[in-house]
């Protein structure tokens, strides 16, 4: 069975440190970006029940007819 060196073992820690701050970091990221997509999908949601709660549009056609070609 192979022993492994101090040095082995301090950069093996290192680098588990390293990965743990990344990990840490994307976590804060993708939690940001779920919010920005949960804010975005509830501003869909307010304008679409804004839109349909509107009086439909009536086009009025007052003036004369148009020539036919």
């Amino acid at each position: 069975m192979h022993r492994r060196s101090p040095q082995a073992h301090s950069s093996l820690r290192e680098f588990g440190q390293r990965i743990d701050r990344i990990t840490g970091h994307l976590n804060v990221l993708l939690v940001v970006i779920a919010l920005g997509l949960a804010t975005l999908d509830f501003t869909f949601f307010v304008t679409e029940k804004v839109i349909d709660s509107l009086p439909p549009i009536t086009v009025s056609n007052n003036g004369p007819p148009a020539a036919a070609h």
